[in-house]
């Protein structure tokens, strides 16, 4: 998949978080970014916008993540949805991975990681950072 192709949607009720994506993405060249700042938005915002790929929080407002994620396997099955996470019980993300999600990503992380799942998930052509 070429970078230019990819959407991303962050679903994130942290300003700073979305800050951190925004300027992660914008540096790997990505310039198709959905922010949403709670459940709710999220889930409209993924069946408007339709993206490659989505990083969603586990703990929002109105719907948590793991709703969310519910709501949008019913959808479509095929989504790469990636669960963020203050939380790295190995319970939460057996939860999280049983419920379909691609990957869990536990906070605080370094940017790269971005970069690195993104890779990884999506096999990226072009996005050194």
């Amino acid at each position: 998949m070429k970078i230019e192709d990819v959407s991303v949607l962050v679903v994130d009720d942290s300003d700073h978080i979305r800050t951190l994506f925004a300027m992660t993405l914008k540096k790997m060249g990505i310039k198709k970014v959905h922010y949403a700042a709670d459940g709710a938005e999220g889930l409209a915002r993924f069946n408007t916008d339709k993206p490659t790929i989505t990083f969603l929080d586990n703990m929002l407002p109105k719907l948590t993540g793991m709703e969310v994620l519910k709501e949008i396997r019913a959808v479509k099955s095929d989504a790469i949805v990636v669960i963020v996470s203050a939380v790295s019980s190995i319970e939460a993300v057996h939860e999280a991975k049983g419920r379909g999600a691609s990957y869990y990503l536990v906070k605080p992380y370094m940017p790269s990681k971005i970069v690195e799942i993104m890779q990884k998930l999506l096999n990226l052509e072009g996005s050194a950072i």
